[in-house]
């Protein structure tokens, strides 16, 4: 029952992605998306390989995550000079 709940989640997430306007609303849905894969992950492989793969998905997820925010960030404190 929890996977179902999980993967009901995930799905509304996805949803929410594709019909959201700003990149910054996007990527939180995504990031939401990454760790319901990572529980879906851990829940379905009931192993401590299962765990070691799960939390190696989460902490890569979540270090891509704050990459693309802090790319984005950078780019909006940047000034354009038009010619």
């Amino acid at each position: 029952m929890l996977m179902e709940i999980v993967g009901i989640i995930i799905v509304l997430m996805a949803l929410r992605t594709l019909v959201s306007q700003g990149r910054t609303e996007r990527l939180l849905y995504l990031n939401a998306m990454s760790f319901g894969i990572s529980a879906l992950i851990a829940l379905y492989i009931q192993t401590p390989f299962g765990a070691i793969i799960a939390i190696t998905f989460f902490v890569t997820s979540t270090i891509s995550s704050n990459a693309i925010a802090y790319s984005i960030g950078k780019v909006k404190n940047e000034i354009i000079l038009d010619n």
